[in-house]
């Protein structure tokens, strides 16, 4: 049955004393690296969805458990109808939502409170490709938003969300304080934060 392979020589490792991290590998990022550095490309990371007619807190669990914040939405036909955040969940888009259709919370769905796709805006691929991390920060910061999608189109002409870029996600890896970006006078408050790890 083995025939065909070979025995490969096992080597020692007394000399051997590092550990290789993830981290060793990444270049120093800054408002100046590229900003497909921080985008989540869901050529290869497969993104996380649900039903818009699942219920509000079934999805906060859902998100909880995939390790996301945000979700995208799909209605019956498979197609994105938009994207609910836990911020969304956990804010006053549900009570709001309850007092003006009077329904009990258990009965509130995503649909409810979701941001509708005709409502979304995004970057192209080829508008990333050719940004800074700082770019995308400024337009998260005028925008207000925490989140803005990346689209492309397909070989075959048909347009799809290729992936997201997140405020938390820049935060993490520029290693900073997720609202510096937001309450930063300006980018040199944020080159300081990344220069000497201190709080604006």
């Amino acid at each position: 049955m083995f025939q065909e392979f070979r025995h490969i020589r096992l080597q020692e490792i007394t000399d051997v004393t590092h550990l290789l991290t993830p981290a060793q590998l990444q270049a120093q990022v800054g408002l100046h690296s590229p900003a497909v550095d921080v985008m989540t490309d869901f050529e290869h990371t497969e993104p996380v969805t649900v039903s818009q007619n699942m219920q509000v807190d079934e999805a906060l669990e859902y998100m909880k458990h995939q390790h996301v914040r945000l979700l995208f939405t799909l209605d019956e036909s498979g197609d994105v109808a938009g994207i609910i955040s836990a911020r969304d969940i956990m804010g006053r888009r549900v009570i709001s939502c309850m007092e003006t259709r009077g329904l009990a919370r258990e009965d509130v769905q995503v649909k409810h409170i979701m941001m509708p796709r005709d409502q979304l805006q995004a970057l192209t691929h080829e508008q990333v490709q050719h940004a800074k991390i700082g770019d995308v920060m400024l337009t998260l910061k005028d925008s207000g938003g925490q989140h803005v999608l990346v689209i492309d189109t397909s070989l075959a002409g048909v347009k799809r969300i290729r992936g997201i870029i997140s405020a938390s996600d820049i935060s993490r890896l520029l290693k900073i304080g997720f609202d510096v970006m937001y309450e930063a006078k300006s980018f040199a408050d944020i080159e300081r934060v990344l220069g000497h790890g201190v709080e604006v």
